[in-house]
């Protein structure tokens, strides 16, 4: 078995959650193999590539992670930044924490995760 029923669910439900993000990101493309499961690809459209190996996902909180960091990648890119997360201004910091906001209200498990994201902490 892939998954257990609640890892299945719970994937389900952030696919879900993170749909409109998912969609209208040029980067990235969640897929689901009968095989492996849960796909998350790192896509380069003008290359029409994949830059990194796609990651399989293993439960919940690895896809939480990779789109939360993928958020925060994001906000450094818009604002034009060749810095990483650890070395985000306080603007860069605000807009990444606005921008997560409604994933961390609606999966408050993982919490902590989210607070080591935003401020730019490996796990």
């Amino acid at each position: 078995m892939l998954y257990t029923k609640e890892q299945k669910a719970e994937l389900e439900e952030m696919a879900a959650a993170f749909g409109e993000y998912l969609k209208n990101s040029e980067y990235l493309e969640l897929l689901w193999s009968d095989k492996i499961g849960y796909i998350l690809l790192k896509l380069s459209i003008p290359d029409r590539s994949l830059p990194l190996a796609p990651v399989v996902i293993e439960d919940g909180e690895m896809l939480y992670e990779e789109l939360l960091i993928e958020i925060a990648n994001d906000v450094l890119e818009y604002t034009g930044n060749e810095h990483d997360r650890a070395n985000a201004d306080p603007l860069e910091r605000e807009e990444i924490k606005k921008r997560c906001h409604p994933y961390m209200e609606q999966f408050p498990q993982y919490q902590k995760l989210a607070e080591d994201i935003l401020m730019g902490r490996e796990r």
